[in-house]
């Protein structure tokens, strides 16, 4: 006699089951980005560090492709989560300010790591669709947040110039995630400055 109930069980946990295992082959994949980089990291690489089968790997994803892809869009999501907390908690005075001061803040150990899968994930942006739209994607949702916190902070300011503000701070954000693991400090500090710097821009329009 079939159990039914024990069958519903079995069918209501599988898609948790599946959530767990794309999570840890992601996280593989993030670690053999950081060990080895991205090129290295063949489909049996990443089913080696994840102590998977290949064949687990292609039922739960998909082939390297779709695992870089999956990647990606863990990272935008995850982006978009930030910036939401980021939102949430910043002062009500001088915005623009702490929020730079955020943006570029000292990282501990583990986060200048895990700049390197930011990077890879560039790269392949040249040859992957799906990871260049989430490139545009959070792009464009950083200077959009950046432009919303401005103009929060300087409601008289031109709208145009505030959009160039907000691009500027973000590209040199997006710099400075790079040289991290360069540990060129000083180059980072320049970025920084020259962010406060085109805040005060803005005052001159209020």
């Amino acid at each position: 006699m079939i159990n039914h109930d024990k069958t519903r069980d079995v069918l209501m946990a599988r898609p948790s089951l599946a959530k767990t295992r794309r999570e840890e082959i992601l996280d593989a994949l993030e670690q053999c980005i950081i060990e080895k980089g991205i090129q290295e990291s063949s489909l049996e690489y990443i089913a080696d560090t994840a102590n998977m089968k290949r064949t687990i790997l292609r039922h739960y994803i998909g082939n390297r492709d779709d695992i870089i892809c999956a990647l990606s869009s863990r990272w935008r999501k995850n982006y978009s989560e930030q910036w939401q907390q980021i939102m949430h908690w910043l002062p009500k005075s001088n915005r623009a300010e702490s929020l730079i001061d955020t943006m570029f803040s000292s990282r501990s150990k583990d986060y200048i790591q895990r700049t390197k899968v930011v990077d890879a994930l560039f790269s392949e942006a040249k040859r992957l669709d799906s990871v260049k739209e989430d490139q545009k994607s959070t792009i464009k949702e950083g200077i959009q947040n950046i432009s919303t916190i401005l103009k929060t902070q300087f409601p008289n300011a031109n709208d145009d110039k505030v959009r160039l503000v907000a691009s500027s701070i973000n590209a040199n954000y997006i710099m400075s995630e790079s040289l991290l693991p360069l540990g060129l400090t000083d180059e980072i500090y320049m970025l920084k400055e020259s962010c406060l710097l085109l805040v005060s821009t803005l005052e001159n329009n209020e």
